[in-house]
């Protein structure tokens, strides 16, 4: 889709974003990248800033400056808000209290200390959800109350955000989806360096712990240095792994098949890289490796040469899909639904729960037959949803460019 031309070229719009976990968390590597390249091509004239705690993050399209993420960082942060034309909070799973009742207070107070200094603020393509306690919803009315635009990712979150904000909530799908891949060969050369061959099909899996059932005040990174809570949820983990074991040992003997693991949040309190280890060695009898890719573009080249993508991430399911993968989700809430309802397919998905009372590695094994057979073309109905958010992102590069207008 092409970006109609600057308001005012002569003028450098400044936009800072702010979002999820980018440093570490591939998911919202890729949301960051995305609307970084959408910006950037829409108006290489553009300044952007974004915050890190990673002292050599590489520059983003458009980006020039990069604030330290966090406490360290909030006094550079608050001095760039006021020198910009538009703040973007940028996707990703930000609105909820599944993880931590302290989440929706914190971006509260984000939001209300920017908004002294700058109250051109823009919320594009937000999770939410779910926010299960009152200040929470409280909290989410005040901000969006105090937004210039509001939009949500999927249906899951419109149904969450929509009642507690007084307001309509536009949906506009994951900026993920505007992506583009790094090239066919740098994934080919990936996947050959790990000693799988393309001659094979070969099986994507990305998987997850999972902790939302403990909530409570004290965010899981917290609760994780502290060590607290770490066998919490081991006993379902085990079983969810032999099941998941079992069904590709089926899936990979139909296709003939190898297995590729693909973690994406691989920071300690996560440890995404553990728990596929944990599921390799259930599959001695297997050819399966891992790949460590920190490079969201070069993840979805990978992806693309793929025969199917089972996930317990939703955004390895987002640049599988893009590339016209096949996809089968191991859902924990409802923006799995969300984003198997934006695709116009049926929802394939196991709910990770469902391993404590009932087998799911038949339903795993049925769901991987169906997404195979499926003659859908993914990559077309994705690029129907990167149209849609590309073309809100350029609304909110527009806002800033008339704001530098009249600075100027």
């Amino acid at each position: 889709m092409s970006a109609s031309p600057p308001l005012n070229s002569t003028r450098q719009p400044r936009i800072l974003i702010l979002g999820g976990d980018s440093d570490f968390n591939l998911g919202d590597t890729a949301i960051l990248h995305a609307i970084c390249e959408c910006l950037h091509a829409a108006n290489p004239d553009v300044r952007i800033s974004i915050t890190s705690k990673l002292r050599n993050t590489a520059l983003r399209p458009g980006v020039v400056r990069v604030i330290h993420r966090g406490t360290l960082g909030m006094k550079a942060c608050l001095g760039a808000a006021r020198q910009q034309d538009l703040l973007i909070i940028g996707g990703g799973g930000l609105f909820q209290d599944d993880d931590s009742r302290l989440k929706m207070p914190y971006w509260g107070a984000l939001v209300g200390s920017l908004r002294l200094l700058n109250d051109n603020i823009a919320a594009l393509s937000l999770g939410a959800g779910p926010l299960r306690h009152w200040e929470s919803r409280r909290v989410a009315r005040w901000i969006c109350r105090s937004l210039k635009t509001v939009s949500v990712r999927d249906q899951f979150a419109r149904g969450w955000l929509e009642p507690c904000a007084g307001r309509p909530i536009d949906l506009v799908p994951d900026p993920a989806f505007m992506l583009a891949p790094a090239s066919p060969e740098a994934g080919r050369q990936l996947i050959e360096s790990t000693g799988l061959s393309l001659s094979r099909p070969i099986i994507g899996v990305a998987l997850r712990r999972w902790f939302h059932a403990l909530g409570g005040m004290v965010p899981h990174v917290l609760r994780s240095r502290a060590g607290l809570g770490r066998d919490a949820g081991q006993r379902e983990l085990d079983r969810l792994l032999d099941q998941v074991a079992s069904a590709l040992q089926d899936i990979a003997g139909t296709l003939r098949a190898q297995v590729l693991l693909m973690p994406t949040y691989n920071i300690s309190h996560e440890a995404d890289e553990l728990v596929c280890q944990r599921l390799a060695a259930r599959l001695p009898m297997l050819d399966i490796r891992l790949a460590r890719i920190s490079d969201p573009a070069l993840y979805k080249s990978v992806a693309g040469h793929l025969r199917l993508m089972i996930s317990a991430r939703m955004h390895p399911l987002i640049l599988a899909a893009s590339m016209n993968v096949p996809i089968v989700g191991l859902a924990y809430n409802g923006k799995f639904e969300g984003l198997f309802d934006l695709l116009g397919i049926p929802r394939r998905l196991v709910w990770m729960n469902e391993s404590r009372n009932q087998s799911v590695q038949a339903r795993i094994v049925e769901l991987a037959a169906e997404a195979l057979r499926d003659s859908t073309d993914l990559r077309a109905r994705a690029q129907q949803l990167e149209a849609i958010v590309r073309a809100r992102a350029v609304e909110l590069l527009r806002i800033a460019e008339e704001r530098a207008a009249r600075r100027a």
